[in-house]
Protein backbone atom coordinates (compact mmCIF):
# COMPACT_ATOMS: atom_id res chain seq x y z
CA UNK A 1 0.00 0.00 0.00
CA UNK A 2 1.26 3.73 -0.75
CA UNK A 3 1.24 6.16 2.29
CA UNK A 4 -2.22 7.08 2.88
CA UNK A 5 -1.83 10.58 4.60
CA UNK A 6 -5.33 12.49 6.07
CA UNK A 7 -6.22 15.80 7.39
CA UNK A 8 -8.61 15.78 10.37
CA UNK A 9 -11.30 17.48 7.98
CA UNK A 10 -11.54 14.28 5.74
CA UNK A 11 -13.52 12.06 7.70
CA UNK A 12 -15.53 10.51 5.60
CA UNK A 13 -12.66 9.21 3.83
CA UNK A 14 -10.63 7.70 6.78
CA UNK A 15 -14.06 6.31 7.59
CA UNK A 16 -14.17 4.74 4.22
CA UNK A 17 -10.63 3.67 4.87
CA UNK A 18 -11.66 1.83 8.28
CA UNK A 19 -14.88 0.61 6.73
CA UNK A 20 -12.27 -1.46 3.95
CA UNK A 21 -10.45 -3.19 6.75
CA UNK A 22 -7.16 -0.68 6.90
CA UNK A 23 -5.40 -0.06 9.54
CA UNK A 24 -5.02 3.89 10.79
CA UNK A 25 -2.42 5.26 12.83
CA UNK A 26 -4.19 8.50 14.96
CA UNK A 27 -3.43 11.09 17.81
CA UNK A 28 -4.93 10.34 21.00
CA UNK A 29 -3.96 12.42 24.59
CA UNK A 30 -0.70 11.21 25.09
CA UNK A 31 0.71 9.01 22.55
CA UNK A 32 -0.35 7.95 19.40
CA UNK A 33 -2.67 4.86 18.86
CA UNK A 34 -3.33 2.21 15.85
CA UNK A 35 -7.23 1.91 14.77
CA UNK A 36 -9.27 -0.63 12.36
CA UNK A 37 -12.81 -1.40 12.87
CA UNK A 38 -13.10 -3.66 16.01
CA UNK A 39 -16.21 -5.69 14.14
CA UNK A 40 -13.60 -6.68 11.07
CA UNK A 41 -11.52 -9.68 12.67
CA UNK A 42 -9.07 -9.97 9.73
CA UNK A 43 -8.10 -5.77 10.31
CA UNK A 44 -7.78 -6.80 14.52
CA UNK A 45 -5.73 -9.27 13.20
CA UNK A 46 -3.11 -7.38 11.29
CA UNK A 47 -3.12 -5.35 14.05
CA UNK A 48 -1.94 -8.03 15.84
CA UNK A 49 0.63 -9.18 14.10
CA UNK A 50 2.42 -5.72 13.31
CA UNK A 51 2.06 -5.10 17.11
CA UNK A 52 3.18 -8.85 17.57
CA UNK A 53 0.49 -8.70 20.44
CA UNK A 54 -0.96 -11.48 22.09
CA UNK A 55 -4.41 -12.16 21.39
CA UNK A 56 -5.96 -12.95 25.25
CA UNK A 57 -4.67 -9.24 26.39
CA UNK A 58 -7.73 -7.92 24.53
CA UNK A 59 -8.09 -4.27 22.65
CA UNK A 60 -9.24 -0.94 23.80
CA UNK A 61 -12.20 0.43 21.86
CA UNK A 62 -12.79 4.29 22.27
CA UNK A 63 -15.92 6.29 21.12
CA UNK A 64 -16.54 9.93 21.08
CA UNK A 65 -19.17 9.94 23.37
CA UNK A 66 -21.31 8.54 26.17
CA UNK A 67 -24.23 9.06 24.74
CA UNK A 68 -23.06 5.62 22.10
CA UNK A 69 -22.23 3.21 24.95
CA UNK A 70 -25.44 3.93 27.45
CA UNK A 71 -25.91 -0.16 27.45
CA UNK A 72 -23.04 -0.67 28.75
CA UNK A 73 -23.50 2.00 31.21
CA UNK A 74 -26.92 1.80 32.74
CA UNK A 75 -26.03 -1.24 34.41
CA UNK A 76 -24.08 0.37 36.71
CA UNK A 77 -24.96 2.13 40.11
CA UNK A 78 -25.19 5.47 39.23
CA UNK A 79 -22.39 6.27 41.26
CA UNK A 80 -19.99 4.65 39.39
CA UNK A 81 -21.78 5.90 36.14
CA UNK A 82 -20.74 9.68 37.64
CA UNK A 83 -17.19 9.05 38.48
CA UNK A 84 -16.65 7.49 34.71
CA UNK A 85 -18.11 9.84 32.97
CA UNK A 86 -16.72 12.86 35.17
CA UNK A 87 -13.01 10.74 34.13
CA UNK A 88 -13.54 10.89 30.38
CA UNK A 89 -15.03 14.85 30.92
CA UNK A 90 -12.45 16.37 33.37
CA UNK A 91 -9.14 14.34 32.51
CA UNK A 92 -6.70 15.89 34.44
CA UNK A 93 -3.50 15.24 32.21
CA UNK A 94 -4.02 11.09 31.73
CA UNK A 95 -7.31 9.72 30.53
CA UNK A 96 -9.20 6.91 31.59
CA UNK A 97 -10.40 3.74 30.14
CA UNK A 98 -12.78 0.93 31.50
CA UNK A 99 -13.53 -1.95 31.79
CA UNK A 100 -17.27 -2.15 31.40
CA UNK A 101 -19.20 -5.18 31.91
CA UNK A 102 -20.87 -6.18 28.82
CA UNK A 103 -24.59 -6.79 28.79
CA UNK A 104 -25.87 -10.18 28.30
CA UNK A 105 -27.52 -9.09 25.16
CA UNK A 106 -24.34 -7.56 23.66
CA UNK A 107 -22.28 -10.54 24.46
CA UNK A 108 -22.60 -12.23 20.89
CA UNK A 109 -22.79 -8.58 19.62
CA UNK A 110 -19.10 -7.58 20.83
CA UNK A 111 -16.41 -9.70 19.07
CA UNK A 112 -14.07 -12.38 21.36
CA UNK A 113 -11.30 -11.05 18.86
CA UNK A 114 -11.23 -7.70 20.57
CA UNK A 115 -12.50 -8.78 24.38
CA UNK A 116 -9.42 -11.87 24.46
CA UNK A 117 -12.41 -14.11 25.66
CA UNK A 118 -13.19 -11.75 28.90
CA UNK A 119 -16.55 -10.71 29.63
CA UNK A 120 -15.76 -6.82 29.94
CA UNK A 121 -14.80 -4.65 27.35
CA UNK A 122 -12.27 -1.80 27.25
CA UNK A 123 -13.79 1.52 26.78
CA UNK A 124 -12.92 5.39 26.55
CA UNK A 125 -14.16 7.88 25.33
CA UNK A 126 -11.31 10.46 23.30
CA UNK A 127 -11.31 13.54 23.75
CA UNK A 128 -8.94 14.55 21.19
CA UNK A 129 -11.07 16.30 18.62
CA UNK A 130 -9.72 14.49 15.08
CA UNK A 131 -10.10 10.97 16.01
CA UNK A 132 -13.21 11.65 18.27
CA UNK A 133 -15.10 13.13 15.29
CA UNK A 134 -14.21 10.15 12.82
CA UNK A 135 -15.65 8.10 16.03
CA UNK A 136 -18.52 9.98 15.93
CA UNK A 137 -19.27 9.84 11.79
CA UNK A 138 -18.84 6.27 12.53
CA UNK A 139 -21.65 5.91 15.01
CA UNK A 140 -23.74 7.77 12.75
CA UNK A 141 -23.22 6.79 9.35
CA UNK A 142 -22.10 2.65 10.07
CA UNK A 143 -24.96 0.91 10.98
CA UNK A 144 -23.09 -2.21 11.88
CA UNK A 145 -20.75 -0.22 14.58
CA UNK A 146 -23.71 1.79 16.31
CA UNK A 147 -20.94 2.58 19.32
CA UNK A 148 -18.91 4.16 17.09
CA UNK A 149 -16.02 1.44 17.88
CA UNK A 150 -12.51 2.47 17.21
CA UNK A 151 -9.51 0.09 17.88
CA UNK A 152 -7.40 1.84 20.11
CA UNK A 153 -3.84 0.58 21.09
CA UNK A 154 -0.70 2.03 21.28
CA UNK A 155 0.97 2.86 18.20
CA UNK A 156 4.32 0.52 18.36
CA UNK A 157 6.10 -2.71 17.81
CA UNK A 158 5.30 -4.56 21.77
CA UNK A 159 9.01 -3.87 22.65
CA UNK A 160 9.13 -0.40 21.51
CA UNK A 161 7.75 2.89 23.25
CA UNK A 162 4.42 4.47 21.69
CA UNK A 163 4.97 6.35 19.02
CA UNK A 164 4.50 10.44 20.22
CA UNK A 165 4.37 12.04 16.59
CA UNK A 166 3.77 11.24 12.74
CA UNK A 167 7.30 11.08 12.62
CA UNK A 168 7.85 8.09 15.01
CA UNK A 169 4.77 6.46 14.25
CA UNK A 170 6.17 6.29 10.40
CA UNK A 171 9.37 5.18 11.30
CA UNK A 172 7.51 2.15 12.60
CA UNK A 173 4.95 1.07 10.44
CA UNK A 174 5.95 3.08 7.25
CA UNK A 175 3.70 2.62 4.20
CA UNK A 176 2.03 -0.27 6.00
CA UNK A 177 -0.79 1.87 7.80
CA UNK A 178 -2.71 4.78 7.05
CA UNK A 179 -1.87 8.29 9.22
CA UNK A 180 -4.37 11.12 10.77
CA UNK A 181 -1.99 13.85 10.58
CA UNK A 182 -3.19 15.78 13.93
CA UNK A 183 -1.24 16.27 17.27
CA UNK A 184 -2.05 14.92 20.16
CA UNK A 185 -3.17 16.92 23.15
CA UNK A 186 -0.15 16.55 25.10
CA UNK A 187 -1.18 14.60 27.87
CA UNK A 188 1.62 14.00 30.26
CA UNK A 189 0.74 10.27 30.56
CA UNK A 190 -1.18 7.07 28.17
CA UNK A 191 -4.69 6.54 29.98
CA UNK A 192 -4.65 4.16 32.53
CA UNK A 193 -7.10 1.06 32.77
CA UNK A 194 -9.79 0.90 35.65
CA UNK A 195 -12.05 -2.13 36.73
CA UNK A 196 -15.63 -0.23 36.38
CA UNK A 197 -17.43 -2.14 38.77
CA UNK A 198 -14.81 -2.07 41.66
CA UNK A 199 -12.64 1.03 40.98
CA UNK A 200 -9.57 -1.18 40.30
CA UNK A 201 -6.53 0.14 39.15
CA UNK A 202 -5.55 -1.96 36.56
CA UNK A 203 -2.71 -0.18 34.52
CA UNK A 204 -1.13 3.18 35.91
Amino acid sequence: MSKKLFLPHQVNEMTQFLQAGQLLAYPTEAVWGIGCDPFNMQAVEQILAIKNRAYDKGMIVITSDEYYIQEFLQPLPKTIQQVITNSWHQPKNQATTWLLPIPQHLTKQIPVWVTGGKQTLAVRVVRQLAISSVCEYIAKNCSNNPFGFLISTSCNPSTLMPAIDFFQAYQYFNDKIGYLIADTLHFTQPSQIKEASSGQLIRN
